[in-house]
């Protein structure tokens, strides 16, 4: 397995949703990193209904998913002795709840239901977002939703991630109709 250094005219492509493989062959767009089109309100009023109706008795089973989980490394730590019984628990825990996230992709905030479309919201929101994880130095990779960025776009992530301190994970492995990852460069925080 190489490693593979990510070099900033790759990144650019992939932040400005353009795709070249070779200097001199036209670009290939992609609309992935684009925003994603304006959902309607009927959809999004039944969604909220439905989050609201659902959301307490999903954060309850996601309650008891964790509680049980913690009982079940109780017991584990009484053989932990055991190689690789501590790595085997943690990646059971992040597949748990990859699989039952405490916040469902299909949730609907009221913010998103009143601001769907709104670019300077979305633009605010990621923002805010990119400014609360580059005041957190304990962790050196974080996520972004795509319903931080719906109504702007992963292209407008990757431009603004720089600012704050962050960049691309792995371009190419990048999913962002759902989610962007992001990973610390610097500790340069942006200006007002």
């Amino acid at each position: 397995m190489r490693h593979r250094t990510l070099c900033t005219s790759h990144l650019t492509r992939v932040a400005m949703s353009t795709y070249s493989p070779l200097p001199g062959e036209p670009m290939h767009h992609d609309p992935s990193w684009e925003p994603l089109p304006v959902r309607g309100t009927f959809r999004l009023t039944c969604q909220f209904l439905l989050t609201i109706v659902y959301a307490p008795v999903h954060w309850i089973l996601c309650t008891a998913l964790s509680l049980a989980l913690i009982a079940l490394g109780f017991v584990l730590e009484l053989v932990s002795w055991l190689p690789g019984v501590e790595t085997g628990y943690e990646k059971l825990f992040d597949i748990v709840f990859a699989v039952f996230p405490w916040s469902p992709r299909w949730f609907v905030t009221l913010p998103e239901l009143r601001h769907e479309g709104d670019t300077a919201f979305y633009q605010a929101r990621v923002e805010a977002a990119l400014s609360r994880w580059s005041d957190n130095w304990k962790w050196p990779h974080t996520t972004l939703p795509v319903r931080t960025y719906r109504a702007v776009g992963a292209a407008y992530v990757a431009q603004r991630a720089g600012e704050f301190g962050w960049r691309l994970q792995d371009p190419a492995n990048q999913r962002p109709l759902s989610v962007v990852k992001l990973s610390r460069i610097t500790p340069v925080r942006a200006g007002s």
